[in-house]
């Protein structure tokens, strides 16, 4: 993959003009290490929105330009040791220092602790260590494509610690709605999907309402998917949509679940068990949420959620 634009500024922007509304997200890698590209888009492109997700590191490159974003998303895991170890060290601390520079810099849009789960993640204690710092915290489960464990430490773990951790939170969070909500994103989304009669599917809308555009100028339904074919959608001249099929559609989950993830619907590395051990952890989530429907109900409008695709994984 090249590392700058292989296009014209004027072929992008022709492109995302045809969308009156369109949200532009700078995903990567690391976007900030290409920070003339972002801060000249930032101002060329006619976008309604715009999102950005970093390490940290490198936010003051952007300085006053950080206004110009609707959305950050800062990559964190929780406490330090568990960042750090996933990460490397001193990845923690960078991110820390961002959000007291954004903070700091009054900046007005929503600020996400965006975290990666995975087997030495305890979801309640590095989730509660985040919103004491961060008004809304979301996360990604590391699964199929994970070189960290297999599938045996995943099963072990979920059922150990991922799932006795999601029922504390669910019940924490819940509690809160009378006073302050705690801002945490998949509660949130799924909660609404609950009473929504057309959440997008899936829900981060890879392939459907969400596209990613490479520095080729190649359209893909994922970033994360570079290279699989069943990926690779079109460019700037057309593109094709692609769907979640089955077993989802079929599922009694589906309307709120939407299919999890489009990736790890299509390459299922972990294989059929693979998928449904995922498809479990899940279903336990939403059958949590639910419990507290008629609550939940009544506080809706303090809990919608998000209010448009800042890139958050709503199912994680």
């Amino acid at each position: 993959m090249a590392d700058e634009p292989q296009y014209e500024m004027e072929e992008l922007v022709n492109f995302i003009s045809k969308d009156k509304d369109a949200i532009v997200a700078f995903y990567g890698g690391e976007p900030l290490l290409k920070d003339k590209i972002v801060k000249e888009m930032l101002y060329a492109i006619p976008a309604k929105r715009f999102v950005l997700q970093t390490n940290g590191f490198f936010i003051k490159r952007l300085h006053h330009h950080i206004h110009r974003l609707d959305s950050i998303l800062i990559s964190i895991d929780g406490r330090k040791e568990i960042t750090d170890f996933y990460r490397c060290n001193g990845c923690y601390d960078a991110a820390m220092r961002a959000l007291n520079y954004l903070k700091e810099n009054n900046f007005k849009g929503e600020i996400i602790a965006r975290m990666t789960a995975s087997y030495k993640t305890d979801i309640y204690k590095d989730a509660k260590h985040l919103l004491q710092f961060f008004p809304y915290v979301h996360w990604q489960l590391d699964v199929v494509w994970s070189n960290l464990w297999d599938l045996n430490e995943f099963k072990k773990w979920a059922k150990e610690s991922y799932m006795p951790g999601l029922k504390k939170l669910v019940k924490e969070w819940v509690d809160s709605l009378e006073s302050k909500p705690l801002g945490i994103v998949p509660f949130m989304g799924i909660a609404t999907r609950m009473f929504s009669s057309d959440a997008t599917i899936p829900p981060c809308g890879a392939g459907s309402t969400a596209f990613a555009i490479t520095p080729e100028g190649k359209i893909l339904a994922c970033p994360i998917a570079y290279e699989f074919k069943w990926n690779i959608l079109g460019d700037f001249n057309g593109y094709k949509k692609i769907k979640i099929g089955e077993p989802c559609k079929s599922c009694e989950y589906y309307k709120i679940c939407g299919g999890r993830c489009l990736f790890a619907y299509k390459e299922r590395l972990w294989g059929e068990e693979g998928f449904n051990e995922i498809c479990k952890v899940t279903k336990f989530l939403i059958d949590e949420i639910k419990k507290y429907e008629d609550k939940l109900e009544k506080h809706m409008e303090k809990i919608r959620y998000p209010p448009y695709n800042n890139t958050t994984e709503i199912i994680p």
